[in-house]
């Protein structure tokens, strides 16, 4: 018997199925743990490696090589422009997820989309990072995010909206996230 697979979005609306079902019957295998490394370059360039992660219940070894990036500051904020800056890394991951997360959810519903672009624009205040105003916060004080969606009506615009913001980095910037630092 031959097993259908319909591709909608370019992905496998099937596969997508078989994903729920499983996690349905097994809630151990949605647990993820990904994981990056980082090493100081010198000035403020840093570069960060991305392979390995747990997920589905086992160790992730299909990536035979690290993800490796770059990660710099402009000269106006002493750096010398060899990667993105930290803010860019967290501003296009979001906008990545979100996007991301739009689109598989709503090949999972069955919608099909002709095109999505998206920008994302974030303000920050240096004054709260430097320690030069108590009263300015450290992180960003708002984030822009805009999507230009071709190919369904206005409703299901709104639809996809909300879909995006079922991207886990999305909610791990609005509501609290216990983050852990220490020594190695």
């Amino acid at each position: 018997m031959e097993v259908s697979s319909k591709a909608i979005n370019g992905i496998n609306q099937d596969a997508i199925g078989g994903t729920v079902v499983a996690i349905q019957e097994n809630p151990a295998i949605a647990h993820f743990e990904f994981r990056a490394t980082n090493t100081w370059m010198g000035g403020a360039h840093t570069r960060s490696y991305v392979q390995g992660f747990y997920g589905a219940g086992q160790e992730d070894t299909s990536r035979a090589a690290p993800f490796i990036y770059d990660h710099d500051e402009p000269p106006v904020l002493l750096g010398s422009n060899n990667g993105a800056n930290p803010g860019e890394v967290l501003l296009y991951g979001l906008l990545s997820c979100m996007t991301t997360a739009m689109i598989i959810l709503a090949t999972a519903r069955g919608i099909e989309l002709k095109a999505v672009s998206s920008k994302i624009e974030g303000d920050v205040d240096l004054r709260g990072f430097l320690g030069l105003d108590p009263s300015v916060k450290k992180e960003f004080s708002q984030i822009r995010v805009t999507f230009d969606i071709d190919g369904v009506d206005e409703a299901t615009k709104m639809e996809l909206i909300t879909l995006a913001k079922q991207s886990p980095v999305f909610n791990s910037l609005i509501n609290p996230v216990d983050v852990q630092v220490d020594l190695a």
